[in-house]
């Protein structure tokens, strides 16, 4: 697998983990937040895991908060956002490092069909404004119509994927 240009095949453990940390993030099926964070320190500790500086990684949280519609929430913790915010929140900080790839898990299992097609929307808006890719996996089809690519994997195996329009 080739991701950005580098080929994943013969990296050692260190240099897997720095290109997961540069260049892939991560939109997890449940927001997994830390509770004792709120939303803008759950997108910082992503910067500060990186080493960059607290005052750039607080600018590029507001940032990416203000993107995702939750500016006005940056101070609250997870207790206090409803799902599809903590699901932002979430999308927001997979997206705090700039990722060149973004892998999608199943970000709709815990949201209802308005918000689950909004969380959909946002995530295809952000990654083409940015020139992300983007591999979104999902058991609902209606999700079908935001991807550029298709491909089904059935019993294990992957069928190859059919043109979209």
């Amino acid at each position: 697998m080739t991701i950005d240009g580098t080929s994943t095949t013969g990296l050692s453990r260190g240099e897997l983990t720095e290109l997961r940390r540069h260049r892939i993030g991560i939109v997890f099926q449940q927001p997994n937040l830390l509770p004792s964070l709120t939303a803008a320190e759950q997108l910082q500790v992503m910067a500060r895991i990186d080493g960059r500086s607290p005052g750039r990684a607080r600018g590029r949280a507001l940032e990416l908060l203000d993107a995702v519609g939750l500016a006005d929430r940056a101070h609250r913790r997870p207790h206090q956002l409803s799902g599809g915010q903590r699901q932002r929140v979430n999308i927001a900080r997979a997206l705090m490092n700039d990722p060149t790839v973004l892998l999608v898990d199943e970000p709709t299992s815990a949201l209802d069909h308005e918000r689950g097609a909004a969380v959909i929307g946002l995530i295809t808006r952000l990654t083409r404004q940015r020139a992300t890719a983007t591999v979104l996996v999902t058991h609902d089809r209606t999700h079908l119509t935001a991807a550029d690519r298709i491909a089904e994997v059935h019993d294990g195996r992957l069928r190859r994927p059919a043109p979209t329009g």
